[in-house]
């Protein structure tokens, strides 16, 4: 993996979803982007420019800097990284000081290479405002001075959509789901898939959990572009009345717009009730107290008038 690469909250994932259904503009404290997010329909060998309006609508100066990067995500952690789509942005002026209520037009270019092989890729251009001498010190005579700095980011998403030949393609590299568990207890299932097509999947899957005398559904969903990786996580708790061994037996349907392609895997959980460690825990109790005759302390005397 790209030593570059930094793994950011999940928190940033809801923002990007958000963004990408929206062309608005975006802001976070402090500092404005529109419009939110770019979709393109391109060709390859193809250039596309585009402006990008970025203001300071806070109260501080703001030193601005923007970083263009490959967007990778799932619904635990969003990826920046370097390569791909990335090599194929270019920023004008990435770095420019802002005062309050001022703004400024960011040009960038999106240059396709001749030999992509990616149907649909996702970039961004991350904007980053520092406060300018809005620093906390901490200070002490035997100690280096430390500083704080509160910085806003905003993710503004770039998809590209490209023409080619449509694969869907996706490898399941390594699954983990519970073996045992007890009731009220979650169990966790992850799927690990890389998408080996040329074109984006949309992930709908199933655990279909058959035991001896209940049985239960557990639905996910996700979504990952081609070349990236994704993780797919769901949980079940059992019930009060589950116990005994049960079948489960996950099914991933995938492809561009609807389902067309599937993956599947089978695991064995079993289920130990809570309820019979109780009633074992009562008739050993009562076997040991029955078998060394122990009296109880506390005795009551009827008398008869």
């Amino acid at each position: 993996m790209d030593s570059k690469r930094r793994i950011k909250n999940f928190s940033f994932i809801f923002l990007v979803l958000v963004l990408l259904t929206s062309l608005g503009s975006v802001s976070a404290t402090g500092i404005l982007a529109s419009p939110g997010g770019f979709h393109l329909k391109m060709t390859a060998p193809q250039t596309y420019q585009g402006t990008l309006t970025v203001e300071n609508i806070g109260s501080n100066t703001l030193n601005v800097t923007i970083d263009k990067k490959r967007l990778q995500m799932d619904n635990v952690n969003l990826l920046f990284s370097d390569v791909g789509i990335a090599t194929w942005i270019s920023v004008n002026q990435t770095n420019f000081i802002l005062a309050p209520n001022q703004k400024k037009e960011v040009q960038f270019t999106v240059s396709v290479p001749s030999n992509v092989n990616y149907y649909d890729a996702m970039g961004a251009l991350v904007v980053r405002g520092y406060p300018v001498n809005q620093t906390t010190s901490q200070s002490n005579k035997n100690l280096p001075t430390m500083q704080v700095q509160q910085v806003p980011e905003i993710v503004v998403p770039i998809t590209v959509g490209l023409p080619g030949q449509i694969i869907e393609s996706l490898q399941l590299k390594e699954h983990s789901a519970p073996s045992f568990l007890f009731n009220f207890m979650t169990g966790s299932f992850v799927y690990h898939v890389k998408n080996n097509g040329t074109v984006y999947a949309n992930m709908t899957g199933n655990i279909a959990l058959k035991g001896w005398f209940n049985s239960h559904n557990v639905t996910f969903n996700g979504g990952v572009y081609p070349d990236d990786q994704y993780y797919l996580n769901t949980s079940w708790t059992p019930g009060i009345w589950d116990f005994g061994i049960y079948d489960a037996k996950t099914t991933i349907k995938y492809g561009r717009y609807s389902p067309t392609q599937t993956l599947t895997t089978d695991d064995t959980i079993f289920v130990f009730p809570v309820w019979l460690i109780v009633l074992i825990v009562l008739g050993v109790t009562v076997w040991v107290v029955r078998k060394k005759d122990i009296k109880s302390p506390i005795k009551i005397k009827i008398e008869k008038k």
